[in-house]
């Protein structure tokens, strides 16, 4: 169980060795984010915090509040009103995962918060204050403070509020590699609290000694153009506060979030999107799944490219949460629960209106290969829509062709009141790029020639890795190796992986219960009179370097 440290003698008196190691805590993936440029940070601040988030192991509470596109973020934090938010394992696994940095919070508020700071003034603490916040971060696994100060102080407060911060932030990255540390435009170095919605001389001696500045809520395009222009080259350090919930700015919030965004990125700002749960608070729960895909149904404006740059990549597309439990496509247990830190990779496309507005990719909680659900993808065309590829984005990634061992697990599922179309079929594709282009490489049922370049070998049942295709109860497995034949100097890499259907006419529907990409044991195997089953197809599209 997680809790914050609600005084400053709790904070001072921390001691990491008392705590239990940290080995359950998820080592922060490495990924790609391009084009580089503005970020977006998101600010999780839900009814006081520290609900069944707070248990490593979870509870059994299923319909918690969840958050899953982690692919358009680069920054979470977790905010409560306490002096020191230690954000819970869980939501800093599930961040780690993806590749997102988890930030606590260290808020001064009201009049205690104006005794904490004085104290900490008057008995020189400043210096154990910035170590003790450091050594937090550290014990816990996360990435860094938000500091928040909104407690007036006194007009000669200024140097002490800058060699603060400037401690805090150099003791944390010393303690935490990789670390940030970022400013709430709040309090002034008068000690007056002024909230400034932009950077400028004010606030910006705050700004200089740290890795960024959160900006408040009640911003206009007037404040971002002279934040940017005041910032110079530091534009992206800016994030400009959005809050969801809409309560005072002039920008709309609630499912046009999205639109105060774009309006930071128009400035070439980041962005702090604050309070998202509010979808969870004041909208239909019975709804939230749905009302999640659409809150965070981003435009490509708003978002920047995510990719791994590391293997394996395995998932079972479990968000954190199930009605049951599956093992090996069997209920093993029939009872509700949630566990942010078993949330698994989430895939980039998310929600309706994918294949230009035929396509849907949403979690299935009432099937399931393993954990709570699986990724249930259907398409459904129309008579004009021949032309419509079937295809779903699961991961982006920059990764070395080499050798990789590919495994994916699906089984065809009902449409409508039918039964499951036993033909529908969906293939894995992974798109790669050589020197002389781009093309994909179609894993599925069908034998086709293979590729003068890239080798791929259908592993049998009796392969090393003990695959089979067989059904496990409707469950279907395939697995391959696929190797680039030049193995002195291979040329190759892997791009992007998704799946299709390959049947572009009819009504079809697939549950994707696991995807493996890993580095086989062997680059080397003996080949068993095992089919070929892939596809080059030539994109046509220019070689870009």
């Amino acid at each position: 169980e997680c809790l914050p440290l609600k005084t400053l003698e709790e904070l001072l008196n921390f001691d990491a060795k008392k705590l239990a190691p940290s080995s359950a805590i998820e080592p922060l993936r490495d990924r790609v984010r391009t084009p580089d440029g503005p970020r977006t940070l998101v600010c999780h601040d839900m009814m006081g915090g520290y609900l069944e988030d707070r248990f490593l192991q979870g509870s059994s509470k299923s319909d918690s509040y969840r958050f899953h596109h982690w692919h358009l973020i680069d920054t979470f934090v977790y905010f409560s009103h306490y002096l020191v938010t230690i954000p819970p394992a869980a939501w800093i696994n599930a961040a780690h995962k993806h590749g997102v940095k988890v930030l606590g919070t260290f808020i001064t508020e009201w009049e205690s918060g104006t005794k904490i700071l004085e104290e900490v003034r008057n008995s020189q603490a400043t210096q154990k204050v910035a170590t003790q916040l450091a050594s937090v971060a550290a014990a816990h696994g996360f990435d860094g403070w938000l500091i928040n100060i909104e407690s007036a102080l006194g007009e000669d407060c200024g140097p002490f509020l800058e060699v603060l911060l400037s401690a805090i932030t150099a003791e944390t990255h010393r303690a935490v590699p990789g670390s940030e540390v970022l400013w709430y435009d709040s309090i002034l170095a008068s000690g007056k609290l002024d909230w400034q919605n932009e950077l400028n001389e004010l606030n910006g001696r705050f700004f200089d000694r740290c890795d960024g500045i959160f900006l408040n809520y009640g911003w206009t395009e007037e404040h971002l153009e002279r934040s940017a222009r005041f910032a110079g080259d530091r534009r992206w350090d800016v994030y400009v506060g959005v809050d969801v919930w809409a309560r005072k700015p002039k920008y709309a919030g609630g499912y046009d979030t999205y639109k105060a965004v774009a309006a930071a990125r128009r400035h070439g700002l980041s962005a702090a999107i604050f309070a998202p749960g509010w979808v969870f608070e004041m909208e239909d729960r019975a709804l939230f799944t749905e009302n999640q895909y659409r809150l965070w149904n981003f435009p490509s404006c708003c978002s920047r490219r995510c990719k791994f740059t590391t293997l394996p990549i395995s998932t079972t597309f479990c968000q954190g949460f199930g009605k049951k439990a599956f093992q090996d496509g069997k209920v093993v247990k029939n009872e509700g629960w949630f566990s942010l830190s078993r949330q698994e990779l989430q895939p980039l496309d998310q929600g309706r209106g994918l294949c230009d507005g035929y396509g849907s990719a949403t979690i299935c909680v009432e099937d399931g290969f393993s954990g709570g659900g699986c990724l249930q993808l259907e398409f459904k065309p129309t008579g004009d829509t021949s032309e419509k590829e079937p295809y779903f984005r699961l991961f982006e990634c920059e990764l070395p062709l080499e050798a990789l061992r590919v495994s994916y697990t699906f089984k065809p599922a009902a449409v409508a009141d039918d039964a499951a179309d036993e033909e529908a079929d969906l293939a894995l594709v992974l798109k790669l790029r050589e020197e002389d282009g781009r093309c994909d490489l179609i894993l599925g049922s069908s034998s086709i020639d293979g590729t003068y370049q890239i080798s791929v070998t259908r592993i049998g049942e009796n392969a090393p890795e003990n695959s089979s295709d067989g059904p496990q109860s409707g469950w279907c497995t395939r697995t391959y190796l696929v190797q680039h034949m030049d193995r002195v100097q291979p040329s190759a890499s892997v791009e992007e992986i998704g799946v299709q259907f390959s049947n572009k006419q009819r009504h079809q529907r697939c549950f994707l219960g696991r995807l493996v990409v890993e580095r086989p044991k062997s680059a080397r195997r003996e080949s068993e009179d095992l089919t070929i089953a892939a596809k080059r197809r030539r994109l046509e599209e220019p070689q870009t370097s």
